[in-house]
């Protein structure tokens, strides 16, 4: 079976976003023929067991870490170890470089892509969100940002993370100075800005990342000597390829390039800018564009694992569950002493069920009357029913339809009617309503209305 390395894809133009994934991939390169490996970007720590890229899977086995890769292919392959020619003074100075450049390099690419603020905001965050399916973009590039804050406590370094505020993206040393009242309703004078609150945080670190990072370049560059590799050799070792993934990333263009501007003026940086690019000269050849890599599609996460992923994340940042869990999944910090149990979490969650039954049995009990007590009950008085309403719903109905006038007949069509008589007078009134004769209605009338006067045998119409 060949092998597969999986890693963390690729980002600011270089194969990988992390610096270890970018020297096993390069170590890889080197010593392996192209067609015994292939690269994956899985972009899934959660593969191998350690919870940990770069991961080397071979024959059903999880490697993971840059430094088990080149152990375990020195294992394999007596040809794939380039650090057997090292005397044993080298092989243990190999060792203890190791360490200290994955400590301190780790730390100075955590602040330079990581803590600083405007660097997460404008490319890191962005380039997880294009390597991550959704939701995962939500959860796993805070838990990344979150483990590389922590690689620079050390340094005192790590406060920096928090001068952004994430509702408005402003910074806290950029924020207004300015109170517009005082307690006693006075108005408060301006402050004077003080030079640290109108610097960056980027600027405001930079006396103390500058003798960090320059202690960190002198220290690779004396170690180097005057070879072309470490240890003043002419064939690259291992250390040669972790400097390589590191130092890469550290020139990166951020909005505040302190690393790389760091590396171009110090004299040590840039006799390690000239140990990249021989680097890529002779044993690294990805530069252009990546497309000598052995490239290889990666299995699809599935959704079902994908939310089983992000509800994992999820109950790892919950108060009082996240770092049992973590501990119990083998990501938490643990004692020599201390085994995994998994009844551990079940009794965590137990403790968190149980005490919110108990917040949620006080509440109903004080909700309750006091035992032995009669029920008072208070209703405002109803008013007396009176008219439809003694009738029930029926009534009150009935009660509420609009009152209607009765309308007054009218005369029908050709009535007369004898409204005098006396001593030979007569007086007849004719009603005809209008529209029934040959004549159209007329406006502002409903009826038209003739009055006879009859005297004697004379009779006249009016």
């Amino acid at each position: 079976m060949a092998l597969e390395l999986h890693i963390w894809g690729p980002a600011f133009g270089l194969p990988s976003i992390d610096p270890e994934s970018l020297a096993a991939l390069s170590y890889l390169g080197h010593v392996v023929p192209t067609g015994d490996w292939s690269l994956i970007a899985s972009n899934d720590a959660a593969l191998n067991p350690d919870q940990t890229l770069p991961a080397l899977h071979h024959n059903g086995t999880w490697i993971s870490g840059y430094t088990n890769i080149v152990e375990y292919l020195s294992l394999q392959n007596s040809a794939w170890s380039i650090d057997s020619a090292l005397g044993r003074t080298q092989q243990a100075d190999t060792l203890a470089y190791a360490s200290y450049i994955q400590s301190r390099g780790s730390a100075l690419v955590a602040f330079s892509l990581y803590v600083s603020p405007s660097a997460w905001a404008d490319l890191t965050r962005p380039a997880y969100s294009a390597l991550l399916p959704f939701p995962l973009t939500w959860t796993v590039p805070l838990k990344i940002r979150s483990a590389a804050i922590a690689r620079t406590e050390h340094l005192g370094l790590d406060h920096l993370a928090a001068d952004v505020d994430p509702a408005d993206g402003s910074s806290e040393s950029n924020r207004s100075t300015t109170a517009p009242t005082t307690s006693t309703g006075f108005l408060r004078l301006p402050l004077r800005p003080k030079v640290s609150t109108t610097m960056a945080p980027e600027q405001a670190a930079a006396i103390r990342l500058q003798s960090i990072t320059e202690d960190f370049f002198s220290v690779l560059d004396e170690l180097r000597g005057d070879g072309p590799y470490f240890f003043g050799r002419e064939t690259p070792s291992s250390l040669d390829f972790l400097a390589l993934g590191y130092l890469e990333l550290l020139r990166v263009k951020t909005p505040h390039p302190f690393m790389d501007t760091c590396m171009r003026r110090s004299q040590a940086g840039s006799r390690l800018a000239q140990f990249l690019d021989h680097m890529h000269s002779v044993p690294v050849r990805w530069r252009a564009d990546n497309e000598q890599l052995p490239w290889a599609c990666p299995t699809p996460r599935g959704v079902t694992r994908t939310l089983g992923q992000f509800a994992e994340n999820v109950i790892q940042n919950a108060p009082g569950v996240g770092e049992a869990w973590r501990q119990w999944n083998g990501e938490g910090v643990k004692s020599q002493d201390q085994k995994q149990d998994p009844t551990q979490v079940l009794m965590t969650v137990g403790s968190v069920v149980a005490a919110l039954a108990a917040v949620g049995g006080a509440m109903l009990f004080r909700s309750l009357p006091p035992f032995g007590e009669p029920t008072q009950r208070f209703e405002a008085p109803k008013p007396q029913k009176s008219g439809l309403y003694r009738f029930g719903d029926i009534g009150a109905m009935f009660d509420n339809l609009p009152d209607f006038e009765a309308v007054p007949s009218r005369p029908s069509p050709e009535r007369t009617d004898t409204v005098y008589r006396r001593d030979g007078v007569e007086v007849a009134v004719d009603v005809e309503e209008e529209g029934l004769g040959a004549q159209p209605p007329r406006d502002g009338n409903v009826a038209e209305v003739g009055v006879g006067v009859k005297v004697g045998d004379n009779a006249r119409s009016l």
